[in-house]
């Protein structure tokens, strides 16, 4: 195993405990992020599930590429 995959390893355990707190910080379907947060106007909380969606999103998509990375590197 050589110094890449170790990086690559550290790189997809930080992305995957991140992953699973952005997704648990997601509101049900009844609550939003106002309710949590203790914000009141709709269009500030509206703002904040925006970010925490496309934060999500783009960590989401680094877990995938670091999951492919790995795969690959540690299959040959």
């Amino acid at each position: 195993m050589g110094g890449l995959t170790a990086i690559l390893i550290v790189v997809h355990l930080i992305v995957s405990i991140l992953l699973v707190v952005l997704i648990l910080m997601h509101s049900g379907k009844d609550s939003g992020m106002s309710s949590v947060t203790g914000f009141s106007f709709a269009a500030q909380a509206s703002v904040m599930e925006r970010n925490l969606t496309r934060y999500t999103v783009i960590t989401g998509v680094v877990f995938f590429l670091t999951n492919f990375a790995l795969f690959w590197r540690l299959a040959s």
